[in-house]
């Protein structure tokens, strides 16, 4: 008896999953029937809504059915503009599926471009096209690094094709030979526990006090030497390198007024105590945690071709924790990163 209970139980299981197979199978079929029906009915959504509007184009009536839906202000207007400009329907869905809304508004305006190639590169800008081709010829490299190269400015000498940055109070704002602050001055300046003559942004200088106070832990004793600077103090440094150096060789170690870090009052110079320079072994500390307390090193010697500031193991920048983690996980200079995750 208790083997005949065995068979029966078994046979019952058996059946329960044939069962729950089938039902399962039959469930997806019609999720797929569903969503193929879904997809038509999508497809023809563009031809029925537009056949009722004024911007219906009787010539262009067999596109319209093979354009995706996008609810956006003026989209059969926009997908007009793209047909007469012969994009055919497969490009017009691309274009509304990965481009950006400014890279779209730049197609509309253009003769049509060919930009298969840009499709999933998600920072290149439209009306750059032709540098980045023009940098990837004349340097041999992937389209990828040509697009970021050209968006940091590297494609021009340092200091030429200068954009005035607009929003200087973002803790992450970018600084460099291409992007100025102009006579701009933080509005939350705080004196650091040093010496009060140095002044940081209040959310850097509680970092900076932080980090300061951890290294002491680990036998490592740094203090400021130079923290905010305001564009005229800038301007006096700077003269004075050009006058000690001559210009060509200050520019590699000294911002221009405007162009400088520290009057972000984000930016601050360490020295190790009793020193009138870092020492290798606090320079080698600060680089390896540095961004635990929200800094990087912002000038390395590998990168020097693209910040153009020779290595200054010294210099740190506030980006703030999270940002400052990434930056050094992703081994790229804050110019690469603020082009890719940032702007």
């Amino acid at each position: 008896m208790r083997k005949k209970e065995i068979i029966l139980t078994s046979i019952f299981i058996l059946l329960l999953v044939s069962f729950s197979t089938y039902f399962s199978f039959i469930k997806n079929k019609n999720k797929q029937e569903d969503l193929s029906v879904m997809k038509n009915e999508e497809m023809e959504t563009v031809l029925s809504y537009i056949k009722n509007t004024k911007d219906f184009k009787a010539e262009y009536e067999k596109f319209y059915s093979q354009i995706n839906y996008h609810p956006e202000h003026n989209f059969f207007k926009e997908i007009n503009i793209f047909l007469n400009l012969q994009y055919t329907p497969q490009e017009i869905n691309t274009i509304y599926d990965f481009l950006n809304s400014k890279n779209k508004e730049k197609l509309l305006s253009h003769e049509k471009i060919e930009i298969q190639n840009y499709y999933n590169i998600k920072n290149f800008d439209v009306d750059k096209i032709k540098r980045y081709e023009d940098y990837k010829s004349i340097h041999n490299c992937s389209l990828e690094e040509a697009i970021l190269k050209v968006n940091i400015g590297l494609n021009h000498d340092f200091y030429t094709q200068i954009e005035q940055i607009e929003i200087q109070e973002d803790y992450t704002v970018l600084v460099n030979k291409y992007r100025s602050l102009g006579n701009y001055e933080p509005s939350d300046l705080k004196s650091l526990s040093y010496d009060e003559k140095y002044k940081l942004r209040e959310k850097a200088a509680d970092a900076f006090e932080e980090l300061i106070s951890f290294a002491k832990t680990e036998n490592v004793y740094i203090r400021p030497y130079s923290a905010y600077r305001s564009f005229e103090y800038q301007t006096a440094l700077y003269n004075k390198y050009v006058e000690k150096d001559g210009k060509e060789l200050a520019d590699t170690y000294s911002a221009r007024p405007g162009h400088s870090e520290h009057q972000t009052g984000l930016a601050v110079d360490v020295w190790s105590e009793g020193h009138t320079e870092i020492t290798v072994n606090d320079a080698k500390w600060l680089s390896e945690n540095a961004h635990k307390y929200g800094f990087i090193v912002r000038y390395t010697k590998e990168n020097e071709k693209i910040t153009g500031y020779i290595e200054e193991p010294w210099h740190l920048r506030y980006l703030g924790m999270d940002v400052a983690k990434d930056v050094v996980n992703k081994r790229l200079t804050y110019d690469e990163y603020y082009d890719l995750y940032i702007k």
